[in-house]
C-alpha cells in the first residue's frame, strides 16, 4: 500500500506534461522526468530543438548540437514545475582535439509529500526525486556535412525507501539541409535497460523518444530570424510537432514564442500548448527565461545562465 501511495504522487506531477486520452499506452514507461523538456531557450520555442545547434541544453536534446558550442562553456537552468514540484540542470563543455565534450545533471525534486496508513491516516512526511548524470561527445564527420553526437546516461529515481536505476544513451545527428541557413536534425533518446526496479522482479521500460527536426535562418529579413519545427515520436504516446520562432531585437534581446501540439485546444477560455519567452545576451553570458502555463495544474517557470569561461 504505502509503495503504490508513492508511486502515484509522484507520478502524479509528471503525468501533467501531456498525455493523449485515447492512446493506450500513454502511462506505461516509468523515469518519466525524462520527458520533461530541459532549458528555458527550448521551452519557449515549444520544444521544437532538435535541429538548433550551440547550446549546452542540446545534451537533452539532441547531442550533437553541443558541437557548435565550440570552447569551455557552462549553463545551468532551474525550473519551478506543477504542484510545487522543482527542476535543474547543469552542463559544462569543454574541448579536446575534433570533440567537443560535455557533462550534464538533470534533477526533479518533489517536495514533502504526505504519509497516510491504510486507515487514511497521517503517519509523517517522505521524499522523492529523480536524477539523471550524462557524459556526451559530438564530432563533424564526413567533410564537415555531418555532426554525431552521443550521449551516456545513468539514470536514478528515489522515492522513500525505494529506488530504481537505468542505463542509457541518446544519439543524434546534424546536417546543413538544401538551402543556406537550413539544419537538419534528428535524435533517439533514452535507448538503454532498468537494472532495477522499485519493487523485486517489476522493471519500468523506458521512455524512448523520437525526435526530426529542421530550423532555418530565412534571409533577407529586416532582423535576424530563426524558425524550427519538431516532429516527436515517443514510444508511449502519439506522435506530434512542436513550432518556434527566435526574433532577434535591438541590445541582445530576443523574442522567443513557441507552440506544442502534444497539448492544443482550449481549456475554457485559455489555449493549451502555448509557450512564450525571451533571451538577453550580455558581454559573454546569455539570460533566458521561459513560461507556460496548464491551466488545472498551474504554471511553470524555467530560468537559464550561460557563459563561455
Amino acid at each position: 500500500m504505502r509503495l503504490l501511495r508513492c508511486i502515484l504522487l509522484a507520478g502524479v506531477t509528471l503525468t501533467a506534461t501531456g498525455a493523449h486520452a485515447g492512446n493506450d499506452n500513454a502511462g506505461t514507461t516509468g523515469f518519466s522526468f525524462l520527458k520533461v523538456g530541459v532549458g528555458a531557450r527550448a521551452a519557449a520555442l515549444g520544444g521544437a530543438y532538435t535541429a538548433i545547434s550551440g547550446d549546452l541544453e542540446s545534451t537533452a536534446w539532441n547531442p550533437a548540437g553541443i558541437y557548435d558550442v565550440g570552447e569551455r562553456a557552462a549553463a545551468v537552468s532551474l525550473t519551478s514545475y506543477l504542484v510545487d514540484t522543482e527542476a535543474g540542470f547543469f552542463s559544462v563543455a569543454l574541448p579536446s582535439g575534433p570533440r567537443m565534450w560535455a557533462v550534464s545533471v538533470n534533477y526533479f525534486t518533489y517536495g514533502d509529500l504526505q504519509r497516510t496508513s491504510e486507515d487514511g491516516l497521517a503517519t509523517g512526511t517522505f521524499g522523492a526525486f529523480d536524477v539523471a548524470t550524462g557524459l556526451t561527445a559530438a564530432q563533424r564527420f564526413w567533410r564537415d556535412r555531418l555532426t554525431l553526437g552521443v550521449t551516456a546516461k545513468w539514470i536514478y529515481s528515489g522515492i522513500d525507501d525505494f529506488s530504481a536505476d537505468a542505463i542509457a544513451v541518446d544519439l543524434g545527428v546534424l546536417a546543413h539541409g538544401p538551402i543556406p541557413g537550413m539544419t537538419l536534425g534528428a535524435s533517439m533518446s533514452n535507448l538503454g535497460t532498468v537494472r532495477s526496479g522499485f519493487t523485486k522482479g517489476y522493471e519500468d521500460s523506458l521512455p524512448v523518444l523520437l525526435r526530426a527536426g529542421v530550423s532555418h535562418r530565412p534571409a533577407h529579413f529586416p532582423m535576424p530570424v530563426l524558425l524550427s519545427v519538431d516532429l516527436a515520436v515517443p514510444n508511449d504516446n502519439d506522435a506530434y510537432f512542436t513550432f518556434g520562432a527566435e526574433i532577434r531585437l535591438a541590445g541582445g534581446l530576443t523574442l522567443r514564442p513557441g507552440y506544442s501540439l502534444q497539448q492544443s485546444g482550449l481549456d475554457g477560455d485559455e489555449a493549451l500548448g502555448l509557450a512564450t519567452g525571451a533571451g538577453l545576451d550580455l558581454k559573454g553570458m546569455r539570460f533566458d527565461y521561459a513560461y507556460a502555463s496548464f491551466p488545472a495544474l498551474g504554471d511553470v517557470h524555467r530560468v537559464s545562465l550561460s557563459g563561455r569561461f
